[in-house]
C-alpha cells in the first residue's frame, strides 16, 4: 500500500505475480532447444539453397561443356571440331545446347570434336572476334587440316534435323577440300 499523501483512499497497486526464474538444467534445457533450432533452420536453409543451385544450373549451356580449349583441339583433333560460342543467359543457347550435346554424343561421336566457347569470359571474347561471331549461339564447322571454317546459320537451329542436315553439309565441304 502506499501511503496517502492527501486525505484521499490510499492507492493499492494490483499484486504482481513473481517472475518465474529458470533453474540452470530448465535454462541449459532451453538453450539445447534453441540452439537446435536454429541449427535445423539453417541446415534447411543451405540444404534449399544447394538445391536451388543444382536446379537452376543442370540446363546451363555451361553444364554440357566438355572442358576442351580450343588450342588443345586444333593440336589434337583428328577430326573436325565443332565449335560453339554461347552464354548461359542467351535463351537460344540454353535450347540449342543439348541438342548439340546429343548430336555430338548420338551420330557424330566420333565424326567431331566439340569445343563450347562461353563468351562471357573475357579470353574467348577475341576468339569470337577471330570467327565473326556477331550473335548467340554462334556455331561452326571448322577443319582444322585445311583451316577452314563453315559457319552453321541461326536458321538451322530450329530443329535437331535441320540442325544435323546443317552440319553434314559443313562435314561434307571439309572432305571435298
Amino acid at each position: 500500500m502506499i501511503a496517502p499523501t492527501s486525505g484521499k483512499m490510499p492507492l493499492q497497486l494490483p499484486s504482481e505475480k513473481p517472475i518465474a526464474v529458470p533453474t540452470q538444467a530448465k535454462a541449459a534445457a532451453m538453450f539445447k532447444r534453441s540452439f537446435l533450432l536454429v541449427l535445423m533452420i539453417t541446415s534447411l536453409v543451405f540444404a534449399s539453397a544447394f538445391a536451388a543451385q543444382l536446379w537452376m544450373t543442370k540446363d546451363l549451356p555451361s553444364s554440357y561443356d566438355p572442358g576442351l580449349s580450343i588450342e588443345t583441339a586444333f593440336k589434337t583433333s583428328k577430326v573436325p571440331i565443332l565449335v560453339e560460342f554461347y552464354s548461359d543467359t542467351c535463351g537460344t543457347c540454353k535450347q540449342l545446347t543439348p541438342v548439340i550435346h546429343e548430336l555430338k554424343e548420338g551420330p557424330y561421336k566420333h565424326r567431331l570434336t566439340l569445343v563450347m566457347l562461353d563468351v562471357s569470359e573475357p579470353a574467348n571474347q577475341d576468339i569470337a572476334k577471330l570467327f565473326g561471331v556477331d550473335a548467340l549461339p554462334g556455331v561452326f564447322v571448322f577443319d582444322p587440316h585445311h583451316m577452314k571454317k563453315h559457319p552453321i546459320k541461326p536458321e538451322f537451329f530450329t530443329s535437331k534435323g535441320t540442325l544435323q542436315q546443317a552440319i553434314d553439309n559443313a562435314l561434307s565441304k571439309t572432305m571435298n577440300l
